[in-house]
């Protein structure tokens, strides 16, 4: 979205019930939930849609590690009687390209497909600051 006042614009009488400021899990259950209860929302995001977990810290980092994981256990099993392994990264870019498949699919999925669902939430993409008698997204009060 472009410019936007999410305090002086939008739903009763000009004004949004609520002004959520991070577009993460916590930010989409919170708007989600006081949708719910029947307040008009502005959940107001800036940059990639979802937060860190999904974008860059838990879901990215655990595919990895999950992967690292599965090399381990497969170079330790000989420790087995009977038992031969051995594993190497044949394709490392490929491993990337699955983990980055994941977080855009978990992105779409959980939390672009959701907005819609939900009439009482607008998504407001900008840098949020707090400012006198409101919330200023983009620079505009």
């Amino acid at each position: 979205m472009t410019d936007h006042d999410c305090c002086a614009k939008g739903a009763r009488n000009g004004r949004y019930d609520l002004a959520v400021i991070g577009a993460g899990s916590a930010g989409f259950s919170a708007a989600i939930t006081a949708a719910e209860l029947g307040a008009q929302v502005a959940l107001i995001g800036h940059g990639t849609l979802g937060g860190t977990c999904v974008n860059v810290g838990c879901v990215p980092s655990k595919t990895l590690i999950r992967a690292a994981e599965t090399l381990h256990q497969a170079a330790s099993a000989s420790r087995f009687a009977g038992i031969e392994g051995r594993a190497r990264i044949k394709d490392w870019r490929s491993v990337i390209a699955q983990k980055d498949e994941l977080v855009a699919a978990l992105r779409q999925a959980k939390y672009a497909d959701l907005l819609s669902a939900y009439n009482g939430v607008a998504y407001i993409d900008g840098p949020a600051r707090l400012v006198e008698g409101g919330v200023a997204v983009n620079g505009h009060p």
